[in-house]
């Protein structure tokens, strides 16, 4: 008797959330908001939103390891980050919802530019979601590689490294750029996504279905060798109580 598993869904299958676009449109434009805040030097906030390690260590405001993240440097920066920001806030909203894809990669970003400019000299200011960017990138594919077990592991592991050569190592070197900040956040969702998935593997697992199809019947020799197999004794059969 041979017995055939297919797959039919897992808990990625299909979107959990149904404001993944809104999530996703509101974050790019909190960020087009803040940013033109920034670029304005005349505005009584450009002055407060980006963080270095004197203004954030040696003077204490910590707040500005929360508002670095919302803004860019200029227009071209802010393009460059928000088509993967937008499309991992979507992605990442739809599947696990709004306090997974704003409330805890945005928390994570204070930690992520707290590690960041702790690694440079004092005046280095640090702005910009990249860090961010990778942090889901990080998340998901984790979560990926946990969930898409249909598919072996190794080719789940080539996919994600087939993304992170393609998508995640810069073609070319530009010194304005934390590279730094984007691996920081890279490692620190990967972790994330494994809490995630330690702490909802029942519910993930729940969402996973498989059809059993029986490929080759047994014959009746079969049926009839494990019908006459160890016999259960009249003593211990089960008796029908009324």
């Amino acid at each position: 008797m041979e017995v055939e598993k297919k797959f039919k869904r897992n808990y990625l299958t299909k979107r959990k959330f149904s404001y993944g676009k809104l999530a996703a449109f509101s974050i790019i434009g909190i960020c087009l908001v803040m940013s033109n805040f920034y670029w304005d030097k005349s505005h009584v906030l450009s002055s407060y939103l980006s963080a270095s390690q004197s203004l954030v260590f040696e003077q204490g405001e910590y707040w500005r390891l929360f508002t670095t993240s919302f803004i860019h440097g200029d227009l071209e920066h802010l393009l460059s980050n928000s088509l993967m920001l937008f499309i991992l806030t979507y992605f990442v909203t739809s599947f696990y919802g709004i306090l997974t894809s704003i409330g805890v990669s945005f928390s994570m970003g204070m930690l992520i530019n707290f590690i960041t400019i702790s690694q440079y000299n004092q005046d280095t200011t640090l702005v910009g979601a990249s860090g961010i960017v990778y942090f889901l990138w990080g998340f998901w594919l984790i979560l990926y590689v946990c969930i898409e077990k249909q598919m072996s592991l190794v080719r789940r592991l080539v996919r994600v490294m087939g993304i992170f050569f393609i998508l995640l190592i810069p073609t070319t070197y530009s010194p304005s750029t934390s590279y730094m900040a984007h691996y920081v956040g890279l490692l620190i969702g990967m972790v994330n996504g494994l809490i995630y998935y330690a702490l909802n593997y029942s519910k993930i697992l729940s969402f996973e279905v498989w059809d059993f199809k029986l490929i080759h019947p047994p014959t009746a020799e079969e049926i009839e060798a494990y019908q006459l197999d160890d016999p259960i004794p009249e003593e211990d059969a089960p008796k029908l109580l009324h």
